[in-house]
């Protein structure tokens, strides 16, 4: 069993699907007792407070679940979609769905015939990590949204995995999508972030066959991605573009060109680096910190698998992410405490949570994980992407 004394455990699948979902305007239920959604609404989902989305629990109560009460839980789905306008009603599994067997896709079409909505279920069990639940949340939207015979834009590209889990609040991913108006590009879609280009976010995820290409900047995404591939032959990336070399180098990808990396050491002055967080951004952080400031040694521990970004991708024409001999997946505190505390690390990048594991004076960089501190430094002010993610990372090194 996992041990934690200082951390929380990161937020599982239906927290995923629930990110995943947030900016399309749906209804996204979660099939358990209340308490579920409400720590989504109120913990984990700090844009549930201003924006239009809605997360709700099932409500169940014991005798709900000892003797089952289906009837209960649709007519309350049907009567609260009826009253609400949304686009769609996602039905996302819990533990309480797993033990029990609820039939949520038998749900779901009774509910869509009552409603006229489109309805679908979202497989998460509650146990997994919680970018597989925001990987199978989109998949289930793109089967239900996606227009197979959306018109090709040559220079259109989709945004996959922007999800507020891993990228925190939207603005940090501004720099990005500033950047790819700059280099030529159209955004069709984002997802799931709120984006100023993307005027409607479902009309863009229909329309999101019709890239030439997918850039995927978390786990979340890769699946989709992989999927678009094999309908629609959509090629694409996996990076996220932190600091200056890693925006040179996200860009180049995209373009389906090489890329020669070359330190541009500034004289940071540290030997060894050690970065705690979603591997797509750490891997992205581990680029700058080598090739922008010239670290030597920098390990990456990715606190949710890693493994598909190591791993032979049909149509990925590029990923940012180096792996060192060194490198961890693990979420389990005292080996992230271990790697921290290694005598010659004189860096560590990661959630402040994480500062309470250090057993010693080191150098601590502050870069929030929303899956793990949730709304607690949602509004820290840091940066990651591009030049303002250099300037963060050169002002506080």
């Amino acid at each position: 069993m996992k041990e934690y004394h200082h951390l929380l455990p990161l937020a599982t699948g239906y927290f995923g699907a629930s990110s995943a979902l947030y900016d399309f305007d749906g209804l996204i239920v979660v099939y358990g007792p209340a308490g579920g959604a409400w720590h989504i609404n109120i913990e984990d989902e700090p844009r549930w407070y201003r924006g239009p989305a809605t997360v709700v629990g099932a409500g169940l109560l014991e005798m709900d679940v000892i003797l089952g009460n289906d009837d209960k839980f649709i007519n309350n789905i049907v009567q609260t979609a009826k009253q609400l306008d949304r686009k769609f009603v996602a039905l996302s599994g819990t533990p309480i769905s797993e033990i029990i067997g609820t039939d949520l896709k038998g749900f779901a079409h009774t509910i869509e015939a009552r409603t006229n909505l489109p309805v679908f279920m979202v497989p998460t069990a509650g146990s997994e990590p919680y970018p597989e639940g925001a990987s199978k949340a989109l998949l289930a939207l793109a089967d239900k949204f996606m227009d197979d015979s959306a018109p090709k834009v040559a220079n259109g590209v989709n945004v996959l995995g922007a999800i507020h889990l891993s990228t925190g609040k939207e603005n940090h991913l501004e720099p990005l999508y500033r950047g790819l108006i700059q280099q030529g590009y159209e955004l069709l879609s984002v997802m799931s972030s709120p984006c100023s280009y993307v005027e409607n976010p479902l009309e863009g995820f229909c329309r999101a066959p019709g890239a030439a290409i997918n850039a995927v900047v978390s786990t979340s995404g890769i699946k989709l991605a992989q999927e678009m591939y094999s309908r629609y032959g959509t090629s694409f990336i996996v990076g996220m573009p932190v600091g200056r070399s890693g925006q040179d180098c996200f860009f180049k990808y995209l373009k389906g060109e090489t890329y020669a990396c070359e330190s541009r050491v500034s004289g940071a002055g540290y030997r060894h680096a050690v970065v705690v967080g979603e591997p797509v951004l750490s891997y992205g952080i581990k680029h700058s910190l080598s090739y922008d400031f010239g670290i030597p040694e920098i390990d990456v521990v990715s606190v949710v698998p890693s493994e598909e970004l190591f791993s032979e991708i049909v149509g990925c024409k590029g990923i940012m992410a180096e792996k060192g001999a060194a490198d961890l997946d693990t979420d389990e505190e005292n080996i992230i405490r271990q790697k921290m505390n290694t005598p010659d690390v004189d860096i560590v990048i990661a959630d402040p949570c994480y500062k309470a594991l250090l057993e010693s004076e080191k150098r601590f960089v502050c870069l929030p994980h929303t899956a793990m501190s949730a709304r607690a430094n949602w509004d820290m002010p840091y940066e990651y992407v591009g030049e303002e993610g250099y300037n963060y990372l050169s002002e506080h090194m």
